[in-house]
């Protein structure tokens, strides 16, 4: 929607499909950051962010060079994400209970990240061809400041919660891309974001029900032991 407001409609469509790849990009930091939370030495935080960032860019790099088509490419990842997902909710969770409330500190430095990633996510278009700002505009702007604060605070076990909670909702915003990518030219930036959340939320109700249907449990499992000791 930010791309189609500052740079039009035609290039906001381009870079909609060019998300869809992004989101391959970020299943990528996912992975990268989950894997790095095993490692519980010293300087363990920034492992993990040095990890995702290699997985991210080098996912990048690779799915620039990548054609995009408009029925293919968002089949093949909603697959990809989609497999990810019941292998992740196969696995329960590590970490304990907290109760922890959100300060004044954490919400300050969430919001300054938050808001510092957006703008240079936004302001690529200006430096980048179309696939790179499409691919970066997938970037975790929001999940990644509250991931680097739970980690920070808590533990990799809490990270890793996110993590691997995180992929069930990415196919959804694959149906967002595609229907950005149809509508905006006929509906215009405001009408076509409308119908594409709704398009979205429709998914995702199926989407829940079909998982459902096949025993797959994506919310959140938890250890027992982790009950005991919260």
């Amino acid at each position: 929607m930010f791309f189609a407001i500052e740079h039009g409609i035609n290039y906001s469509v381009e870079a909609s499909l060019y998300n869809i790849h992004g989101l391959l990009a970020l299943l990528s930091f996912i992975i990268g950051y989950y894997i790095s939370t095993f490692y519980k030495r010293k300087f363990d935080i920034f492992v993990s962010i040095i990890v995702s960032f290699v997985f991210y860019l080098v996912a990048a790099f690779i799915l620039a060079h990548v054609p995009i088509h408009v029925v293919f490419t968002p089949i093949a990842v909603i697959t990809i994400i989609t497999l990810v997902t019941i292998y992740f909710a196969k696995i329960p969770d590590n970490a304990k209970k907290i109760n922890t409330k959100i300060t004044f500190k954490d919400l300050v430095l969430r919001t300054i990240l938050t808001v510092v990633i957006f703008l240079l996510v936004t302001s690529i278009p200006k430096i980048a061809p179309v696939n790179i700002a499409g691919i970066f505009s997938a970037f975790p702007s929001m999940m990644f400041p509250l991931l680097l604060i739970v980690h920070f605070n808590h533990s990799g076990n809490q990270a890793r919660t996110i993590l691997k909670n995180t992929p069930s909702g990415l196919s959804s915003i694959v149906i967002f891309c595609v229907s950005v990518h149809f509508t905006y030219p006929m509906l215009g930036v405001f009408l076509g974001t409308l119908v594409s959340f709704i398009t979205c939320i429709i998914y995702i109700v199926i989407q829940l029900k079909l998982l459902d249907y096949f025993g797959v449990n994506v919310n959140a499992k938890q250890k027992k032991s982790d009950f005991k000791t919260s």
